[in-house]
């Protein structure tokens, strides 16, 4: 008798445990999932892409056109760092993941890009930071920072961490 309650013990932990990590996973209301096929074709990356790798790029302000500039209040927390092969790594203020790029020349593109789902305290900018990083069609080196252009024209400007 006591090892078939030890076995039912079991069996409802781990099936507790299945249906708490498919919750995980669940999109959050809003949202519109970003899925990338098993069978897509790896990410075109050139030679230009050897500048954004190295260097831990610091979100610092997105200049919104000619409304006032959003600036990033703890920059250490907003983070990019490419790989090479066109994999980069996302710090969005208490979340932290990853995902893919592409570059064509100046063109650049952000693939779909998993991160934790941590609970990020109130005035968090991870929201205005992913939002603006799904957005990205282009980037530039000025003066040593990288600039990320979006869709609508307004610009990331990012600083390689000291």
């Amino acid at each position: 008798m006591l090892k078939s309650t030890m076995g039912n013990r079991k069996f409802v932990a781990y099936t507790l445990a299945l249906a708490l990590a498919a919750c995980q996973d669940m999109p959050q209301a809003g949202s519109t999932p970003t899925y990338v096929p098993s069978n897509a074709p790896p990410p075109v990356v050139s030679a230009a892409s050897d500048q954004l790798v190295g260097p831990v790029w610091q979100w610092q302000r997105t200049q919104l056109g000619s409304a006032p500039a959003v600036v990033a209040a703890a920059p250490d927390r907003y983070t990019l760092s490419f790989d090479g092969g066109g994999r980069v790594n996302v710090r969005a203020d208490c979340n932290r993941g990853g995902g893919s790029y592409a570059v064509d020349g100046i063109a650049m593109k952000f693939g779909a890009i998993a991160l934790t789902r941590m609970g990020c305290p109130p005035g968090s900018q991870d929201g205005e930071f992913l939002r603006s990083l799904d957005q990205v069609v282009k980037y530039a080196i000025d003066r040593g920072d990288l600039v990320l252009t979006l869709a609508d024209g307004a610009a990331m400007r990012f600083r390689a961490a000291p």
